[in-house]
């Protein structure tokens, strides 16, 4: 699968989230990312200038054209279309709900929504959302764009089509998904 039409939403640009949207950008896909931090445009550059430096090497052919990154001003303007959703906000479950829900206000109800945590649990995180099955742990080893192995966890009402679909999506990106296969 080639990334050329396709648009992933970025929800935080920090360390994780920057580094997923170098994977994605270096493999063609376009980037829409969120983040009101008043530095992220600058933090993104330099995590980019990273990437753009390092992915190359580990390929044994040429990437694709680099995909578009723009920095936008709500969720709603980073989901609306997208292909993949990646959450990527702090720790706080609180605050995952209130981004979830602003996500599902906006993106198509089949979209997969990946959280980079490592403190919650799909079952967790989906608590309330109107589509919880489409909600997953998609948890990685950093720098996202040059470790390719990806902890994909399913909550216990997971839509399997949609995390079946997140792991091709995964693939086509040059990741490794790794279900694993009950909540921990």
């Amino acid at each position: 699968m080639s990334g050329a039409g396709k648009t992933a939403a970025i929800i935080g640009g920090g360390v994780i989230g920057g580094a997923w949207a170098a994977r994605f950008l270096l493999n063609g896909w376009d980037v829409r990312l969120f983040d009101p931090d008043a530095e992220a445009e600058r933090k993104m550059a330099e995590v980019l200038g990273n990437a753009r430096h390092a992915l190359p090497m580990l390929y044994e052919t040429a990437l694709p054209a680099e995909g578009t990154l723009s920095h936008v001003a709500t969720i709603a303007d980073a989901v609306t279309g997208a292909d993949w959703i990646q959450e990527s906000v702090p720790e706080r479950l609180e605050l995952k709900h209130k981004v979830f829900a602003d996500i599902e206000a906006a993106a198509a109800a089949n979209t997969p929504i990946g959280s980079s945590t490592s403190g919650f649990k799909p079952s967790e995180l989906s608590e309330g959302a109107e589509h919880p099955g489409r909600i997953f742990v998609a948890h990685p080893f950093n720098p996202v764009y040059l470790l390719p192995l990806i902890e994909v966890v399913p909550g216990p009402n997971a839509d399997l089509a949609v995390i079946g679909k997140a792991e091709e999506l995964l693939r086509s990106v040059g990741c490794y998904p790794l279900r694993v296969r009950a909540e921990i």
